[in-house]
């Protein structure tokens, strides 16, 4: 059964078990093989929990199993993980995001390292994190080999309680910084001005993305560029990266394919353009994520718009949310982003059309660029 819903970006599905067919020497040698090595690791478990001086006494042969699972997937994929029934169920409690609570978008990188990125005036951002800073711990408790779905759901709290993060900056210094947890929503669709020039900011793609971009776009002067600065945003959900993109698409242009091993899926707009000339210039960094890349490279390769920054993060790959009939669930890496030309840029990040040169971080480089080229 296929379920219509996202967690965090995560589509989340319930799958059957698949069972080899009955009726060939093959299947019914691959039935028995299976079955053997369930067997094997079955007996493997209770021999530990009866004679391993090492095991907890309180760890149940359900610790163990769940123990092995996930040392196995981060061994094998950084953004793969199993989540206990109860690790699972505090996730979908927390709404999908991380931010419905301290206002901070995370991200997990190829090596392991859970980056944060604070929403502008959420508790995270008020406390102190700043954007690229990584997370180490959450109370206490080290975060090294969770996914984002585990990291969510130890983030979860009552409104009012406190949380205390461990952060590690670009130099290396350790910190902690208490955080109040709250219900507040913080916009991921928002607009400053610059120099006199309206620029939108997007830290996050989420459902509302969309929505909220055709909002700020409706009374936007025919005559000015759309700049969108994307700089910082760690991605969201793959959905509302592929709505957004439609916004400035034509009917029927590629945004992106996911290549998994049934194969290719594409995905392409369904609607026309809300202003289909108007120049578009997306400001791009190092930080820029996940969705964020997918809309980047939806709108530059189909020449709808010029990218302005550095390379990006190059977390090109699709997680999907598997759930279990106990009540657990796994995180599985399904899929390698394609971008509308062939490109998979998972580890290698989208080069922009116009560098600045690293270490600008400063918004008046990427404004003076930005400039540079409308002029």
């Amino acid at each position: 059964m296929l379920l219509a819903a996202f967690f965090a970006g995560y589509l989340v599905r319930t799958l059957p078990l698949l069972t080899p067919r009955e009726g060939t020497p093959q299947r019914e040698a691959d039935s028995t093989s299976s079955n053997s090595a369930i067997s094997q690791y079955t007996e493997a478990l209770a021999h530990i929990r009866q004679s391993a001086v090492f095991l907890r006494p309180t760890e149940s042969m359900e610790d163990l199993t769940a123990s092995t699972l996930k040392a196995y997937l981060a061994q094998e994929d950084p953004y793969s993980d199993f989540l206990t029934s109860g690790e699972y169920m505090r996730f979908k409690a927390a709404g999908s995001q991380i931010h419905a609570g301290i206002g901070l978008d995370i991200e997990k990188q190829r090596n392991g390292d859970v980056i944060c990125y604070p929403l502008p005036e959420g508790p995270a951002a008020r406390a102190g994190v700043q954007p690229g800073e990584r997370l180490l711990a959450l109370d206490g408790i080290s975060i090294t080999g969770k996914s984002i779905p585990a990291v969510v759901a130890l983030a979860m709290g009552q409104p009012g309680t406190h949380i205390i993060l461990e952060l590690e900056d670009h130099s290396g210094i350790r910190r902690q910084l208490t955080i109040t947890r709250s219900l507040n929503s913080f916009p991921a669709v928002s607009e400053y001005t610059h120099r006199s020039i309206r620029i939108i900011k997007l830290t996050s793609f989420t459902p509302a993305t969309r929505k909220d971009l055709e909002y700020m776009l409706s009374d936007w002067s025919k005559a000015h560029p759309v700049i969108v600065d994307l700089r910082n945003c760690g991605g969201g959900d793959f959905h509302a990266a592929v709505d957004a993109a439609m916004l400035f698409l034509k009917q029927g242009e590629p945004i992106i394919s996911v290549k998994s091993r049934s194969g290719m899926q594409s995905y392409s707009s369904t609607i026309e353009p809300i202003s289909p000339t108007q120049r578009v210039f997306l400001w791009q960094d190092e930080l820029t994520a996940s969705a964020a890349e997918i809309f980047i490279a939806a709108l530059v390769e189909n020449g709808r718009a010029a990218s302005v920054g550095r390379i990006t993060a190059g977390k090109g790959t699709r997680q999907d949310v598997i759930e279990l009939k106990n009540g657990g669930a796994l995180i599985l890496t399904t899929g390698y982003l394609v971008t509308p030309r062939g490109v998979q840029f998972d580890g290698r990040g989208l080069a922009p059309t116009y560098p600045v040169k690293q270490g600008s971080a400063n918004t008046d480089y990427f404004f003076d660029k930005t400039a540079s080229l409308i002029n």
